[in-house]
């Protein structure tokens, strides 16, 4: 496998290696939550990610009488980027800022505003222009990497201003994933750490601070270059919010009703790959939890199939298994004998065209036993494999239909940076009953795509938990994590967030314990406690 096969993400290729960070003073986690006085009501839980409120205090330059509208606009412009700027340290932001409704994150009650002179400083006693400077707070939720908890700050840079006019230079040398994206993607790939981006940093705050030296007001006069600016370094203030890591599933309100049904999607990766990554996630997945619940049974396939034989060259292979595909598939090994080597590639697309695009359902029944009284469950885990790349998929059809009939929806694949068919804007709360849910998206930055899901969602945290992840997850180990998330709710152990999020970590190539800053939110008022609801659960074939 090539190293940049390894470090695949989905959304996204990036390169491995160490992520510089800035210096900032440490202090201890006393100190971070001393004198922040708020608490968000809901909390967030990683196992290798702390939540914390990250605040920015910086300025634009606009038009002198511009609307509040016209100065949010110009305040998103300049903190779009600071989430490629943190994403690259390991810090994920919640609030998603690339849509066209964004300015509702910027609240206009904080700005400051001033009018001031634009000066050449060639001719500095004499005023070329004014604009207004107009000073802002923002804060939005993050997810920190564990490594930085103790972070009370973070020093890094944002584009400022009209930086789209020279967004090839910023392209070219403040990004390590060069993709065809242009200067739309510079939010999402923005790096300022870059050695070679540092260096145009460098030089632009050389020339602007030797023309401010020809101000004579330097408080009421800005330079012609300062307006022009295209970097400015930015100090993002990271303060406590409360922990809550004893917090559970509410487990009892899932199978209130004596079923639990679960739906699995995963993505198509590459079509015309004998190994997939989205075939080798899936089959991963599904031989993971068959291993858990081995009791679990296919027990339909829509549209109707044979998935139990192949044929093959005029032979008929016979006893294929979910278990037995993964052999072919995930680890390359065990084919038939009618397979030749030189055929391999050959036997597992078509095996892959036959599984594609199907749901496969699993099911089992059992005894749920509740505070010492027992009553039958049925168990349902729908699984499905196929491109869901486009909205002519159908996929966004399949998500609504899963929102209406599920009590856990769980996604594995590429987030199309948050504007696909899972995108929240393609719902509506009349796509969502009015019951408790978990919806879990192992996928790119999902933290800052899909949380939007609790303002339709009926009942809001109280009917819906989300588990996420603040930064974008490896292509490789994803089958792995979805299965044990999902194998939480159906092992009868009954854990917490936090042990389900631990047990969620993969061991790669390159990483032991890999963790993509994964966070259960809109778990605070949940209420289940294995003291209080004294749960097991034993299934029969």
């Amino acid at each position: 496998m090539s190293l940049t096969e390894m470090v695949r993400r989905y959304g996204v290729v990036v390169l491995a290696g160490a992520l510089c960070a800035s210096a900032a003073g440490c202090a201890t986690d006393a100190d971070l939550t001393a004198g922040d006085g708020e608490v968000d009501p809901d909390e967030i839980i990683g196992a290798n990610a702390v939540g914390r409120w990250a605040t920015v205090q910086s300025f634009v330059y606009v038009r002198t009488g511009a609307s509040d509208a016209e100065v949010q606009r110009a305040v998103v412009r300049q903190l779009r980027p600071l989430f490629g700027a943190l994403k690259a340290n390991d810090i994920g932001l919640g609030n998603r800022l690339d849509t066209s409704d964004a300015t509702r994150f910027v609240d206009a009650s904080t700005f400051e505003r001033s009018t001031v002179d634009v000066i050449d400083p060639a001719h500095p006693g004499e005023r070329v222009g004014t604009m207004d400077r107009v000073r802002f707070t923002y804060r939005d939720r993050a997810t920190v990497n564990k490594r930085l908890q103790y972070r009370r700050a973070f020093e890094t840079t944002a584009l400022f201003g009209d930086y789209e006019r020279n967004g090839d230079a910023v392209v070219q040398r403040c990004q390590s994933e060069h993709q065809d994206w242009g200067t739309s993607g510079l939010w999402y790939n923005f790096e300022p750490h870059l050695s070679s981006c540092q260096s145009l940093i460098r030089d632009e705050v050389t020339r602007v601070e030797a023309d401010r030296r020809a101000l004579t007001n330097a408080d009421q006069q800005v330079t012609q270059s300062e307006t022009a600016r295209m970097f400015l370094p930015i100090t993002v203030r990271l303060s406590s919010i409360a922990r809550t890591e004893t917090r559970y599933p509410d487990y009892h309100r899932l199978v209130d009703d004596g079923r639990l049904v679960i739906a699995s999607y995963f993505g198509v990766d590459n079509l015309d790959d004998p190994r997939d990554y989205g075939a080798r996630n899936y089959f991963t997945f599904l031989r993971t939890v068959m291993a858990a619940r081995p009791e679990l049974r296919i027990s339909s396939v829509s549209p109707s199939a044979d998935l139990t034989t192949v044929e093959w060259r005029g032979a008929t292979i016979t006893d294929v298994t979910p278990d037995r595909v993964a052999g072919w598939v995930v680890d390359g090994s065990n084919f038939p004998s009618s397979v030749s080597y030189s055929d391999r590639d050959a036997f597992r697309r078509q095996v892959l065209a036959q599984w594609r695009d199907k749901t496969v359902t699993l099911s089992a029944s059992g005894t749920l036993t509740t505070n010492g009284a027992a009553r039958p469950i049925e168990l349902e885990l729908r699984a499905f494999y196929g491109n869901e790349e486009g909205f002519g998929t159908g996929a966004t059809e399949r998500y609504r239909r899963a929102f209406h009939e599920v009590d856990v929806f769980q996604y594995t694949g590429h987030s199309h940076l948050g504007s696909g068919p899972l995108d929240a804007r393609n719902y509506s709360p009349a796509d969502f009953p009015d019951r408790y849910q978990v919806l879990m998206v192992n996928s790119c930055v999902s933290f800052n795509y899909y949380n939007t899901f609790f303002t339709m969602h009926p009942g809001g945290t109280l009917n819906l938990d989300t588990v996420t992840n603040g930064l974008p997850v490896y292509l490789e180990g994803s089958g792995l994590s979805s299965a044990r998330f999902v194998n939480a709710f159906i092992d009868g152990r009954f854990r917490s967030y936090n042990d389900i999020l631990a047990s969620m970590r993969v061991d790669l190539p390159w990483e032991r314990g890999h963790d993509a800053n994964r966070v259960a939110d809109g778990e605070t008022d949940n209420t289940f406690t294995p003291s209080r609801y004294r749960m097991s659960l034993a299934l029969t074939r």
